[in-house]
Formats: structure tokens, sequence, C-alpha cells
């Protein structure tokens, strides 16, 4: 099994009752920003001494829930700072990205500036995104897969040549071409029905599954390999990846009690309460949106920690505690071929985020490292 990281970049200082949207310019301290940065950057030089495969991040705008507004950005500066551990993203937000040419070039930039270290992955973005960057949360999904064919033509095709409905290029010779042929490996986010099934019809893009209960997730890869064979597609247990909050302590009280504080005001508040403060100006941009379609999938604004591990949202414990309860979900899963542990959850103090990472390198990584993959 390979074994990354995720991480949204959350800015460094606690702002619980401070949290609404906008969050506003007086809570922003430059200082705190730059430090958020570096400490991510010794965080996954660390990772990439203790064993971890690769470094993923995301997109976000507007908000202290994420300071990654250009995983292309942050992961070039990161490339420079290691030396062999994978790149990835999971991902650009293509409906947000005015030319997903652009978005190709800068990705194959990358991928040359690496020597091939770069996995690119693309989602759709959660409806607070679009409130920042004005884009009609409607076409949030076919300007996702125009954008996504843009790119894989963009990288394969002699020309690029493309006519769809929001994007239009003609005889484009695309340089500098990706490093990897014939291009990155693809990862592409995904949660529902038909988003998931838009990733089976895909030959060889990976699906990402997360930010649901374990129940959920196992239905969701379930309907992943039954679409994948009404497609004609191979699936592996390669082709699907599963992320999760991870904490790992030396007993099981001192690894709970270390992680609550800083898992609940992730999701309480970070997530939760920006988001529901968002929720009116997204139905007033798309009145002909429901609440039900806009918020999110699980209430994490008011479940404790313990009801979301009971859920399988966070594995929290001794080194074999954590790898226990990762292997129930692997099997329940039908196996998958990488797992990607957040290890960083809000404004975590870096001590105890790399403490985190180097217990988890040392007792946790080489077991599932020598994980035989699952049949999918």
């Amino acid at each position: 099994m390979q074994v990354f990281t995720f991480d949204f970049v959350p800015y460094g200082k606690d702002l619980t009752g401070r949290l609404k949207y906008p969050v506003g310019r007086e809570n922003y301290e430059s200082e705190v920003a730059a430090k958020t940065y570096e400490n991510h950057v010794e965080q996954f030089q660390l990772m990439e001494e203790v064993g971890f495969d690769g470094v993923c991040l995301n997109e976000h705008h507007g908000s202290p829930y994420s300071l990654d507004n250009s995983p292309n950005l942050f992961l070039a500066y990161v490339a420079a700072k290691t030396k062999r551990i994978k790149l990835a993203m999971a991902g650009n937000l293509l409906p947000l990205h005015g030319h997903p040419l652009r978005v190709a070039e800068e990705l194959a930039m990358l991928d040359n500036l690496t020597r091939g270290r770069l996995i690119a992955g693309f989602v759709r973005g959660i409806p607070r995104e679009y409130l920042a960057l004005s884009i009609p949360l409607r076409e949030g999904r076919p300007r996702f897969e125009e954008a996504l064919d843009v790119i894989i033509k963009a990288w394969t095709n002699d020309l690029l040549n493309h006519d769809g409905q929001f994007y239009h290029y003609k005889d484009v010779d695309m340089w500098p071409r990706p490093y990897q042929s014939p291009h990155p490996p693809v990862w592409v986010g995904a949660i529902g029905p038909e988003p998931t099934r838009n990733v089976a019809k895909r030959p060889g893009v990976t699906l990402c599954s997360t930010f649901q209960p374990t129940a959920a997730i196992k239905k969701q890869l379930q309907l992943f390999r039954d679409a994948c064979a009404e497609f004609g597609r191979p699936c592996t247990a390669n082709d699907i990846l599963v992320a999760r909050h991870v904490f790992v302590g030396e007993s099981q009280k001192e690894a709970e009690k270390l992680c609550k504080t800083h898992f609940e005001y992730y999701f309480q508040q970070l997530l939760g309460k920006v988001n529901n403060a968002a929720i009116q100006r997204i139905l007033d941009m798309n009145p002909e949106l429901t609440l039900d379609s806009v918020k999110t999938p699980y209430p994490y604004d008011t479940t404790p920690m313990e009801k979301m591990r009971d859920d399988g949202f966070v594995l929290v414990g001794t080194p074999d505690r954590v790898y226990q309860d990762l292997m129930a979900q692997y099997e329940e899963y039908g196996g998958f071929g990488t797992f990607m542990a957040i290890v960083r959850m809000g404004a975590m103090p870096q001590e105890l985020v790399l403490n985190n990472v180097r217990l988890f390198g040392k007792e946790v990584i080489p077991r599932l490292h020598a994980l035989e993959p699952k049949a999918a």
C-alpha cells in the first residue's frame, strides 16, 4: 500500500469565536500565515525521512480553513525542499479556473521540474469556493468534466482542438509536454453517485474517497466497482484511495486527549461554522438551489470526536489501535491501494504534528507498506 499525507494548510492560529463569512481581515496576521507555510514544509520534509510516499494538497479560497489557494505553486516550492517524495494534488478546482489549458501547462511544468514526481488531481470543490470566484454552482459539474477533457487532450494530442460549452481552443501546440508518458497519474475526488460514475468512465483515473462515514464510503466504492464493470474498465485496488484523519500517541488516553480539541476545532469551527455562515449567500447567488443541496453531507459542526471516530472519520490511539482500526475499514471496503493520513488538524501545535508524523512513520507505515494489494 502507498501512504500519502493530505493537508489543507489550515491557518495556524485558533480563531474560535471569530469565525463567520467573510471571516474578516482583522483576524489575519501575516506572521501567522508565513509560519503556517514554514511549518508545513518542515512537516513534509520529516515525512520524506520517515517513509511517507507522497504529499497531497488541494485548493481552497477565502477562509482560514485553508491557506492553499494554489497547490501548484506550493508543491513547486515543496519540490525544491525535498528529494524523493511524490507530489500530489486532490486537487485543482477545475470549474473555478478560467482556462483549463493553463492548468495543463502548469502541471506539465511541475512534472518536468520534478522529473516525474507529480500526481495530478482534480476536484469540483465545496459550494463555498464558488462564492469566492463568482461561478454559478449549477455550472460546477459540467465545467469540471469539460475542463478535465481539455487537460487530457492537451497532454496527449499533437494539437489541442476543443469546441465545447465553456472552453474553446484551436490548434494549440502545448509546450512543455508532461515528463511522464503519456501524462502524470490522475486522481479525482468525488462524493455522490453521479460524480463516482463519471470517474469510473475514465480509464486509469484513481477515485479519491473521504469526508464520509465508513458506511457511505463502502457504498461508494461498491458503486465505483460496479460502474467500472459496466463500462468495461479494469479496476484494481490501485484505482482507489481513501483518506482519514490520523493521530497516534503513546497511549490511547493520551492520544484521544491531545487530538480532541484540534480535531473538533477543525470540523466544528473551520469547516462547520464558516460553511454555515456562507450558506445563505450561496442560496442567494443560486436561487434554483435548496438548502439540502448545499449543506454539508454530514453534521460536522455539531458532532464530537468520539462519534466521528465511531463513524470512521478519525483513527486515533496507539499505533496498534490505529493500524487495527484502519485494517477494519480496509476489509470493509474490499481493499484500496493508497491511504492518505491527514495528520494536521486545525491549529494543532507544530511539535504535536511532528510527533504524530514520527510515531506513525515508525510504527504504522512499515506495516502498511508490507500489505499485499487486495483485489478490487
